[in-house]
């Protein structure tokens, strides 16, 4: 590797990473801020709300790293153009693609990177924010969730497992209820299906074991209020950035099996796969912006690092409105789940190869 080549990749790692940690500890302390509200009342520790903010910092980096890999590239290369040494390297005949090749290799690390936070750090440390801020509000941690079962406890000191919970549908199915008295366990309630109704739930199909007789019960309909609202539980329950690609694919799969179709979860699933990949061509098109100025800007004046700086934010931003538009398009099934998060990719990577290719060499 060259000397040029290592001082530009020294140099753009040190930008990321200033970049990264200012911006993400600035998002996790507005993050914060708008949870105090919640969490002064409680007299936290300063240890504790310090360490919510470190374990939200991860989720940020998470969505910032496309913005800030351009950010980066789009600096580096624009001074390098200010300071004219593309023009040195295409004067001793150097291939300018050639030279940055070894960016093209760290935009696919990038994407790999970005990919395992994603996966293993956003998850992992969003349910460590979640587990914290309950010892913040001192509130016992009485809902757990995974892979769509919820397991909790009742209003009425039951135990409630419910096998399939859909929120959109407010909707639950598989619940086994477990009652107690003051000899021990009373009896057990079973429901094909839950309905929240007004403001309460409403099972169906019902099957009631009475643990000291013997005996069991059916019911077709019953009332049952023991167990939490919907936006109890809602609120409660983990989110898709809280599940790793697999627990999301289980969740959709018990589901189909159940006889229901949850568009937001194939599109979040799709989502997951498709948001690494802007982060390598978001480094090819801070390279293509930069370092192809002297073909932007007029009789090769520096000024063009600015005009290419100005014009690779603008295109971000209509990137990241459009890349949420045709989620929302997905989400609400006007345009198939599956493809919906992949259209603004491939559109964006074919147009940041076509910038690339273009480098004056």
């Amino acid at each position: 590797m060259l000397i040029i080549q290592k001082l530009y990749i020294k140099d753009f790692f040190k930008v990321l990473l200033i970049l990264g940690a200012g911006i993400s500890a600035i998002f996790s302390i507005i993050g914060l801020i708008d949870k105090i509200d919640d969490f002064m009342p409680h007299n936290p520790s300063f240890s504790l709300l310090l360490q919510y903010s470190l374990l939200i910092i991860p989720k940020y980096l998470h969505y910032l790293l496309p913005m800030l890999i351009l950010l980066s590239s789009l600096f580096i290369f624009s001074q390098a153009s200010k300071r004219r040494e593309i023009v040195a390297i295409k004067a001793a005949s150097g291939k300018l693609r050639s030279i940055l090749k070894p960016f093209v290799m760290l935009g696919i690390l990038l994407t790999l990177f970005g990919f395992v936070i994603g996966e293993v750090i956003v998850p992992a440390a969003s349910k460590k924010a979640r587990d914290t801020r309950s010892k913040i509000t001192k509130k016992e941690k009485g809902i757990t969730f995974k892979e769509g079962t919820l397991y909790m406890r009742g209003r009425d000191g039951s135990i409630v497992r419910i096998s399939l919970y859909m929120p959109e549908k407010k909707i639950s199915s598989g619940i086994a209820i477990f009652r107690f008295d003051s000899k021990g366990l009373k009896d057990k309630m079973e429901a094909e299906v839950g309905e929240w109704q007004g403001n309460v739930w409403k099972l169906k199909k019902v099957l009631i074991y009475d643990i000291e007789s013997g005996k069991t019960e059916r019911i077709n309909e019953t009332i049952y209020a023991g167990i939490e609202s919907p936006d109890i539980l809602q609120k409660d329950m983990w989110k898709a950035e809280d599940l790793t690609i697999p627990e999301l694919i289980q969740y959709q799969r018990r589901l189909t099996e159940a006889g229901f179709k949850n568009i937001k979860l194939t599109v979040d699933v799709n989502s997951r796969l498709s948001y690494p990949l802007i982060n390598f061509f978001m480094l090819l098109l801070g390279i293509s912006l930069s370092a192809g100025v002297d073909s932007i800007s007029k009789k090769g004046k520096t000024a063009g690092g600015i005009v290419a700086g100005g014009l690779g934010i603008l295109i971000s931003i209509i990137y990241w409105i459009s890349y949420t538009f045709f989620l929302s398009l997905g989400y609400a099934g006007t345009i198939p789940p599956f493809i919906a998060p992949w259209i603004m990719p491939v559109l964006f990577s074919a147009g940041s190869l076509y910038l690339y290719n273009q480098i004056p060499e």
